[in-house]
């Protein structure tokens, strides 16, 4: 009996407790389902690449310096999971670098601005046509600006579309009207064939209401937005079909007129309705008449977004100067510090130096300092350093005054070529006993290029940096004096 009891009493207990450990089960499965929702993240925008100057640090010799502890990157509290540096193969510590070469004008007299922009440029050309020199890659080290979206104008669309939709050309048309006018406030985030659609749209709510010549004067615009539109048969009836016709007859009998875009720097990309027609300095691209969005984008610098007004049988000129992007701003700045005339005379690689070959990835830095002295005359004086092996060009002048020969900006890229690419120096020095062909070893060592500062050409306010190898981290700049935050 007490058998049979207990078994009963065991029983009940475990019938009651069932609902609950069902519960819990579902509970728990329950919350393993939603996890992923509670946990998901969105990803944060990339902040603009700023710069943090060095502070003051006592120069160091140009000899290579191994890496010391104390300027080494700070490194993270190790896990058991990390493996030691001596088991870390070699390859993925540090890429090898490459062989990219940066260019960055100086000024150290805002009345020297000028000269060492135009000083940049003739070095920056006068090394490239030789084929040879490979610059960095700035379109890399700072991607331009994502075009961003444009909610208003798409709202007012979509509610002129709606409008449309429901046989109300009036509404329609005000709409789509205002919706052309939000994109076009924007050109820098215009997307062409939206505002070609939204004129085709406006033009047909004004054929409805009978307003030929307004129709005709929006599928005008419609064209000059995207000339590749058409009105869907489906969408659009005859009348639309006929009216678009008639206006894409007309626009193309009309002459084209030119449009001419310079910009400073020179080598900007134009960009025309969202398409690219050219590099500046422009010439002359033919256009239809019209107003038209234009973009002129470098990389390192904002981009600059306009319309302009172009003429049946005239010409159209478009200038603009360039505003560097704050990254490249900040990159300037570190040179500039560094073109003074104290770094240039100092024996040790300035940090501001080793800082920017590490942003850019750069093996060599060159910098091109334009100066005023006492009488007002403009000279030049570049430095070159290469950041692998730690040799360094100094010594050459630019006399603005010289065109050609010794002391010309000209004879200033001779000698930067020669250190960067190891060519033969110009055969015009009547010290030099023998001549030296790039195949020679001696242009390799340090000490030749010690012996040969004194006779290199400078070029005043430009300063020219090239990279080689793409390194692992930007801060701080092993082997080099101070380190440099980006």
């Amino acid at each position: 009996m007490n058998t049979a009891r207990l078994a009963l009493t065991v029983a009940l207990a475990c019938v009651l407790s069932a609902p609950a450990a069902d519960a819990a089960t579902k509970r728990k499965s329950a919350a393993k389902k939603k996890r992923p929702a509670a946990t998901k993240k969105v990803r944060a925008p990339v902040p603009e690449d700023t710069f943090t100057p060095p502070e003051e640090v006592a120069p160091a010799s140009d000899a290579p310096v191994a890496p010391k502890a104390a300027i080494q990157a700070p490194v993270a509290p190790a896990t058991p999971a990390v493996p030691k540096m001596a088991e870390v193969p070699a390859a993925v510590v540090r890429a090898a670098p490459s062989n990219a070469v940066a260019i960055f004008g100086v000024a150290r007299q805002s009345a020297a601005a000028d000269s060492a922009a135009k000083l940049e440029d003739t070095l920056t050309r006068k090394l490239g046509s030789a084929g040879d020199i490979q610059f960095v890659d700035l379109a890399t080290a700072f991607p331009p600006p994502e075009p961003q979206a444009n909610p208003k104008a798409d709202a007012l669309f979509d509610e002129g579309r709606a409008a449309y939709d429901n046989l109300d050309p009036d509404t329609a048309a005000g709409k789509f009207k205002a919706a052309a006018e939000a994109y076009v406030q924007r050109p820098g985030d215009l997307r062409p064939e939206k505002l070609g659609e939204t004129y085709l749209f406006q033009g047909a709510s004004q054929l409805l209401n009978g307003d030929v010549a307004g129709a005709k004067a929006a599928f005008t615009n419609a064209l000059l937005a995207e000339p590749s539109l058409r009105p869907d048969a489906g969408l659009f009836g005859q009348d639309v079909q006929r009216v678009f016709a008639e206006a894409q007859t007309e626009l193309n009998a009309q002459p084209q007129g030119t449009l001419a875009v310079m910009s400073q720097p020179q080598g900007a990309r134009v960009l025309v309705r969202g398409r690219e027609v050219g590099v500046t300095p422009l010439a002359g691209a033919k256009l239809a008449p019209g107003r038209y969005p234009v973009q002129v984008v470098l990389p390192g610098y904002a981009p600059f977004a306009t319309y302009a007004e172009v003429k049946p049988s005239a010409p159209t000129e478009l200038k603009t100067k360039l505003a560097s992007a704050p990254g490249l701003s900040a990159l300037r700045d570190a040179a500039a510090k560094a073109g003074t005339e104290a770094a240039f005379d100092a024996d040790g690689v300035p940090p501001e130096v080793g800082a920017i070959g590490e942003r850019l990835n750069a093996r060599y830095v060159v910098l091109a300092a334009s100066f005023q002295d006492k009488k007002g005359r403009l000279h030049g004086e570049v430095q070159a350093w290469d950041l692998r092996t730690k040799n360094r060009l100094r010594g050459v002048e630019v006399d603005f005054g010289k065109r050609d020969g010794k002391g010309s900006a000209d004879a200033a890229a001779d000698q930067l070529h020669t250190f960067l690419a190891g060519s033969a120096l110009p055969q015009n020095r009547k010290e030099e006993k023998e001549s030296v062909s790039s195949s020679d070893s001696v242009l390799r060592k340090p000490w030749f290029w010690a012996a040969a500062a004194g006779v290199a050409a400078v070029t005043a306010g430009v300063v020219y940096v090239a990279t080689t190898d793409r390194g692992s981290g930007f801060n701080p700049v092993n082997g080099l004096p101070g380190g440099i935050s980006f």
